[in-house]
């Protein structure tokens, strides 16, 4: 009957789509044609893509005609894709300070968004039509990786307000029971609010769940702790923030189900995600290009970590050329045994701010989540740091058994340095109002504020 619904939602979907002119569908063809062409031939198309974007900056962006002079004059000048490399980085800075500058006119179906401000201020935006399209075929192509189609039971653990929108009643009905969809807010979740969600769960028998790392992680050790929930979907999509492997474990045997990193940002979506075969995450090289860079914008080689240079070849309303995100991580050499040409992410190493910077040693996240969480009655921890020197380890865990002399050891030995580490026991840490969790508040590394 499972299967009947989600056929019978998709139709309905292809028709809706055919009478509004929505080309999602069309692109969900080309999509899942293009992921098992030879990369040579993709790359012909995504240079053509690429040259379509930047003739469109030229054309109609006061911001990227002044800012491309010197580098580019004409769209045909890019001969291949490593020219891009050639062009300027944008940064967050020039977004806040560039709106109407950056924005072209004239794309149907335009529409505002905005950064939820975790980096300080927010940046505002805009996409288009087409973007959201691509973005619904992107979404629709993933679930095929995992054996799955929309319509199929999907619950969905989220936590940016302005994704839960004021619904009609014919919307939450169409929700419910045509898509057949369940959220919870990740936002101020509670033991209760989450036991009754899952009691709900249970009932409902989603097939697949996606959320916050943070917010599935939390799902799973409640289950494992109470022992109370059977859920059994066939997958679940980590995505918002890093996914770590304690995370990882922890999810996959209390759902008793394989969870995929999925990567993407509020300005440009559907980024790169990680197929059954777990090699790497596939960047979605269809419809973006990234590159690992310096601060300077030179392009690093694969295994060295860098900062990503995003540019998105769909959405033709605000050109995102090079843009800094400041998310970390490392390219991937040779290609997925999956079969897909598309080119690996070894992986998301964290954010510029999610480091911590100590003796002028970087320290990711996960050294911090390796050491920590060795102790199983740790519930939450934040390390923040607001001096060159000097971290505070926020922790909340019931006993206090916390072996803070060997913390304390290990993050000297990796600093290379005597470190100030002060540990707070607290009753609990807050998330973002995003819903999103921050292991690491790191308000010395400025970067990508400016």
């Amino acid at each position: 009957m499972s299967g009947l619904h989600t056929e019978l939602f998709n139709t309905y979907l292809r028709a809706r789509s055919l009478l509004e002119g929505n080309p999602r569908f069309y692109l969900l063809k080309d999509l899942m044609r293009e992921q098992w062409m030879e990369p040579e031939r993709l790359d012909i198309l995504r240079l053509k893509r690429l040259r379509a974007l930047v003739g469109q900056a030229l054309k109609y962006s006061r911001y990227y005609q002044s800012k491309f002079n010197g580098f580019i004059d004409d769209p045909k000048d890019i001969t291949d894709l490593s020219r891009l490399s050639q062009l300027p980085l944008l940064k967050r800075s020039d977004i806040q300070d560039n709106y109407d500058g950056i924005f072209c006119p004239g794309r149907p179906g335009v529409y505002k968004d905005m950064t939820g401000g975790s980096t300080g201020v927010p940046v505002h935006f805009c996409h288009d039509g087409f973007y959201k399209a691509y973005s619904d075929a992107c979404e629709m192509f993933y679930l095929t990786w995992l054996g799955l189609k929309r319509g199929d039971r999907t619950a969905i653990l989220w936590g940016a307000e302005r994704d839960f929108p004021d619904l009609s009643f014919r919307d939450k009905i169409n929700i419910k029971y045509m898509e057949r969809i369940r959220y919870l807010n990740a936002f101020n979740v509670t033991e209760a609010i989450l036991d009754r969600f899952l009691t709900d769960l249970e009932k409902f028998r989603p097939e697949f769940i996606y959320g916050y790392a943070s917010t599935l992680h939390m799902a799973a050790r409640h289950i494992l702790k109470t022992g109370r929930f059977t859920i059994r979907p066939k997958a679940l999509k980590s995505s918002a923030e890093m996914l770590y492997d304690y995370q990882r474990r922890d999810i996959q045997e209390a759902f008793a189900a394989p969870v995929y990193n999925f990567y993407g940002s509020r300005e440009v979506n559907n980024l790169a995600a990680e197929c059954p075969s777990l090699e790497g995450l596939h960047i979605f090289a269809s419809g973006r290009i990234i590159e690992i860079v310096d601060e300077t914008g030179r392009p690093l080689p694969p295994g060295q970590v860098g900062l990503l240079a995003i540019t998105d070849l769909t959405n033709l309303s605000f050109p995102f050329i090079r843009y800094i995100t400041g998310d970390m991580g490392t390219l991937k050499t040779g290609r997925c045994s999956c079969g897909r040409s598309y080119p690996l992410l070894e992986n998301i190493t964290g954010r510029q701010y999610d480091i911590v910077v100590l003796n002028g040693n970087n320290i990711y996240g996960h050294f911090f989540t390796s050491l920590i969480f060795k102790n199983p009655d740790v519930r939450q921890f934040q390390v923040i740091q607001n001096d060159v020197n000097k971290v505070t380890i926020k922790v909340v865990i019931p006993k206090r058994t916390l072996d803070t002399e060997y913390i304390h050891r290990r993050i000297n030995e990796q600093a290379g340095a005597n470190v100030d580490v002060n540990f707070e026991f607290v009753d609990d840490i807050p998330v973002l109002s995003s819903g999103k969790f921050r292991f690491i508040v790191n308000d010395t590394v400025k970067g990508i504020k400016d």
